[in-house]
C-alpha cells in the first residue's frame, strides 16, 4: 500500500509535495479556498521552514484535521476548533488542502 503518492515524508511521518511535482486535481491550497468552506489540511509545502512547521502543528494545523476558513483579507483567518488562527497569506499557499464536499460557502 502506497501512501501519499510519491512526496517526500518530513521529521513529523507527514507527506511534502516535491518541488515541480504536478498537484492532483482535488488539492488545493488554504489560500485558494473560499471563505466559509470547510477543508482538510492535507500536507505543506517542501519549502516550508522546520521552525514554522512546528509552529503549525502546535497550532493544531495538522495533516487530517479539518478547519473553516474564514476570511482572507488582510491575512487568512481559519478556525481549528474552537480557536482562530490568522496566517500570513504566503503562509497560506504552502499549507495543502481537499474542499469536504457539499460544505457551505457562506456560513
Amino acid at each position: 500500500m502506497r501512501r501519499f503518492g510519491r512526496g517526500r515524508f518530513g521529521q513529523h511521518g507527514f507527506a511534502f509535495r516535491r518541488r515541480g511535482a504536478r498537484r492532483r486535481r482535488c488539492a488545493s491550497t488554504l489560500a485558494d479556498a473560499p471563505a466559509g468552506q470547510r477543508v482538510c489540511l492535507r500536507g505543506f509545502s517542501s519549502s516550508l521552514p522546520a521552525e514554522r512547521l512546528s509552529h503549525l502543528l502546535a497550532y493544531g494545523l495538522a495533516p487530517g484535521r479539518w478547519v473553516r476558513v474564514i476570511q482572507h483579507e488582510p491575512v487568512t483567518v481559519v478556525q481549528v476548533e474552537h480557536s482562530e488562527l490568522a496566517l500570513e497569506n504566503d503562509l497560506a499557499r504552502q499549507i495543502e488542502v481537499t474542499p469536504l464536499d457539499g460544505s457551505p460557502q457562506n456560513s
